[in-house]
């Protein structure tokens, strides 16, 4: 049998994805296809700019990393041809339904939807959590000045200026998720392993003092209580985002075909 991987979104993560499993995709011999806007060629790819023609290829596992419109798009058709879904853009699950019809397809063919820790950790300790009915998860997301000059300046702040911290923004996961649409997945991948999306705190905090995005994340409940922070150094392909992040998709694939799994 001829293994098919498949990649939607073509930029800095899935590029990143794509270099760190060539190791995998030699030993499987797998063909590797790619859903894109642009039809350019890709060494060891085959780019497709329709998605018909991206799952006439029938990629077994799908790699999505092209932001929440994709998902709310692609994600369905994806999964009605029986195929694993890696879901980097999990803000889009805060249309609740379309994550209950994303379900409702996978208990019908027998395939999964996979959420990865993306930038950050600790998800398997949070959901050992969830289930505690006192559980409580406050998840903040610190950038330095440069990332959120603009919305500094539409609070009518002098980025130039900032000595303190700000608090650009203090809400619900859901609400973050969807106001934050390329910023905050992180905040509903945490949400939807712990107490959900309208439970999880979630504060935006511009701090001039650092220059790496930092997470810090605190659970407690009566099991016990964790608190984690993480600072990542952004990809040499695409700055924006963490390096971290497409390290984490393509552990996913890596620990499907590994004998040994730690979960």
């Amino acid at each position: 049998m001829t293994y098919c991987i498949g990649l939607i979104g073509f930029g800095g993560v899935n590029k990143d994805v794509l270099l760190a499993l060539q190791p995998l995709i030699q030993q499987l011999q797998a063909k590797v296809v790619v859903l894109r806007q642009k039809n350019e060629a890709y060494e060891g790819v085959t780019v497709c700019t329709q998605l018909d023609q991206f799952l006439a290829h029938q990629p077994n596992f799908i790699i999505e990393a092209a932001g929440q419109p994709a998902v709310a798009q692609y994600l369905l058709p994806c999964l009605e041809t029986g195929a694993t879904v890696l879901v980097s853009s999990v803000g889009a699950f805060t249309d609740i339904d379309l994550l209950e019809q994303a379900q409702a397809v996978c208990r019908r063919q027998g395939n999964r939807i996979i959420m990865p820790s993306g930038a950050v950790g600790g998800l398997d300790y949070i959901q050992s959590l969830s289930s505690a009915p006192d559980m409580q998860l406050i998840y903040e997301s610190l950038r330095p000045v440069k990332a959120w000059r603009h919305e500094l300046e539409a609070a009518g702040l002098d980025p130039d200026t900032l000595t303190q911290p700000y608090t650009v923004f203090e809400g619900n996961a859901a609400e973050a998720a969807r106001r934050y649409p390329k910023n905050l997945n992180v905040a509903a991948t945490l949400a939807l392993a712990g107490p959900g999306l309208d439970k999880t705190v979630v504060r935006v905090i511009v701090d001039p003092t650092i220059d790496r995005n930092t997470h810090r994340i605190h659970a407690q409940s009566q099991f016990g209580n964790i608190s984690l922070e993480i600072r990542n150094f952004p990809s040499l392909t695409q700055p924006k985002s963490s390096w971290i992040v497409a390290q984490s998709l393509a552990s996913v694939v890596q620990r499907e075909f590994a004998a040994l799994q730690i979960r």
